[in-house]
């Protein structure tokens, strides 16, 4: 009976405490299936938002290769109007700057790669615009700009593309030593491909005895003695 009596009080327990807390769990459980069901509809929308702009890049890819300009940068803009938490905005800027170089437009391309590499979302994007605008702010013979725009990239974010185009840049300010460092850095990097190691031994052979005749001090020759008939120097 005793057995009983404490059953029955345990089961008079867990009544009393679903009768007390049934509304907070019940309120709990819709929150979590409100919460699941929201991520799932978040995620759907992520999906359609990437199918769209997906859809939009291809057609801004399929107006360059028409060559209409006008065209391709009405989509690149819709990109990043639209389509801004996609990597997609990135890529309309990123392709249609790559069509203005092509054209030695490279004000134009320099303007395109500064704003991705202002303003994405994305680290691996924004190094790959700042890589290409120091490059174009090269052919542009802005070199200060370009040395300021590789300096901006994070430290060890692509190390051998960076240390490249930094030596490519100290070389046409004049600076051969510089260049020299600079590009035998980026030969430390393991992963390097191999046609970029030998374009880097080739820059490196090339100039570094430039480099050493700039830092050699000029050497006269003493002159020579004159012997005379008797055979004893004078």
């Amino acid at each position: 009976m005793e057995d009983y009596l404490s059953e029955r009080e345990q089961i008079d327990q867990v009544k009393g405490w679903v009768k007390d807390n049934a509304p907070w769990a019940i309120a709990g459980l819709l929150i979590g299936v409100g919460l699941l069901v929201g991520y799932q509809q978040f995620q759907s929308w992520k999906i359609r938002q990437s199918l769209a702009a997906n859809q939009k890049y291809v057609a801004e890819l399929d107006a360059l290769a028409r060559r209409d300009k006008a065209g391709a940068t009405k989509l690149a803009d819709e990109l990043v109007a639209s389509y801004r938490r996609t990597p997609y905005a990135d890529f309309g800027q990123l392709a249609l700057a790559r069509f203005e170089v092509e054209a030695n437009q490279l004000a134009e391309a320099e303007g395109l790669l500064l704003k991705v590499s202002q303003s994405s979302i994305d680290p691996e994007l924004k190094v790959v615009a700042q890589l290409r605008l120091a490059r174009v702010q090269r052919a542009e013979a802005k070199l200060d700009m370009a040395l300021a725009t590789l300096a901006a990239i994070p430290a060890g974010a692509h190390g051998a593309l960076v240390a490249h185009v930094r030596g490519d840049v100290l070389r046409d300010k004049g600076d051969k030593a510089g260049a020299v460092t600079a590009w035998n850095e980026a030969l430390l990097a393991k992963d390097l491909a191999p046609a970029d190691r030998e374009l880097l031994r080739l820059k490196i052979n090339a100039t570094r005895p430039e480099v050493a005749a700039a830092v050699s001090p000029s050497v006269t020759a003493p002159p020579k003695a004159t012997v005379p008939l008797n055979g004893e120097p004078k």
